[in-house]
């Protein structure tokens, strides 16, 4: 597009570390634990960041740390643009940013760039550095900007039958979604340690319906199996969210289920779904955030695997990645 300098952002596979939080809870370096506790995301509703003489963005921070943060600033790593940087003129007790365990919520930083004199169209680097503003040299962690936008962009769904035969005709143009991770305690603190069983789903949508095709290998012997769909328009709203149980093909969700469809492949490791936009409160949005957790129960023991986020950030869209229908 003449006159714009352009970073599009591409399906990401794994998204970026700070949207898979750990939690160390004896670690005494704030800074060593931000690099893999503060979640970044950057809000660009359509996935991808055009700059032409100027633009501007939320940089989202989520602190699921043991510890609050007492003084937290940004800037901006990127030569060939001028940034301005403006905290969010209702942060409350800015720059400090609490964790999520004692009360803290998501705060951002309002982010304009503008090309500087002579910078020709093109893609440009552009990292985001998180630090202590009274000594600069102590960094939090630096984030890529294309990774914390983490956005697929898809095509309209066409061609898709909800029958539990699933052909790779009808899902090749799906988002496949997998490196799910468990919330374990490794050593003296608990991390994000990616899952023995790996979860692979793909994901498709049109105008009216989510289509899911929900791949779960392992755990063939466990009581429930339930694969959790959680979605939103944005990182303000309260997530919605659709159990889907693999061993009973019960469906839970707040409202009426009835019209969600669900098939299981003949073998029990696949399951097909259709569900209405509007069960999910992403009705006419042409981008929306979404999420997957997968929780087995055997003999009274309860594991939960997670694709973004961990039990302190699940509820918050934040940590989702973006989908855009094109």
């Amino acid at each position: 597009m003449k006159g714009y300098s352009q970073l599009i952002v591409g399906l990401l596979a794994l998204g970026f570390a700070s949207v898979q939080p750990a939690v160390a809870h004896l670690c005494n370096d704030v800074f060593a634990q931000a690099q893999d506790n503060l979640a970044v995301k950057v809000d660009i509703r359509d996935g991808q960041l055009r700059i032409g003489q100027e633009a501007s963005f939320r940089v989202y921070l989520l602190n699921t740390m043991d510890r609050g943060i007492a003084t937290i600033g940004l800037e901006v790593v990127a030569p060939e643009f001028d940034s301005k940087v403006e905290p969010d003129p209702e942060w409350n007790g800015f720059p400090a940013l609490k964790e999520v365990k004692n009360g803290g919520k998501k705060q951002y930083f309002t982010v304009t760039l503008t090309r500087k004199a002579g910078v020709p169209d093109g893609k440009y680097k552009i990292d985001l550095r998180l630090f202590n503003p009274n000594n600069k040299s102590q960094e939090f962690k630096t984030v890529d900007i294309g990774n914390a936008c983490s956005s697929h962009t898809m095509k309209p769904a066409s061609g898709i039958t909800v029958n539990g035969t699933a052909t790779q005709t009808e899902w090749q143009q799906a988002v496949l979604c997998t490196d799910f991770y468990a919330y374990k305690k490794q050593g003296s603190y608990f991390t994000n340690q990616r899952a023995d069983d790996q979860s692979r789903i793909r994901v498709a949508a049109d105008k009216d319906s989510l289509f899911c095709l929900l791949g779960l290998e392992g755990r063939a012997d466990a009581d429930e199996d339930i694969a959790a769909i959680y979605a939103a328009s944005t990182p303000d709203d309260e997530p919605r969210v659709v159990r889907i149980d693999r061993v009973t093909g019960k469906v839970t969700v707040d409202g009426d289920a009835s019209s969600i469809v669900v098939k299981k492949s003949d073998d029990g490791k696949q399951l097909e779904c259709r569900i209405p936009r509007s069960i999910l409160g992403i009705a006419d949005a042409k981008s929306f955030l979404v999420n997957f957790t997968r929780t087995t129960r055997k003999n009274g023991r309860e594991d939960t695997d997670f694709w973004r986020g961990n039990p302190m950030s699940l509820q918050n869209p934040v940590v989702y990645d973006r989908f855009v229908v094109d």
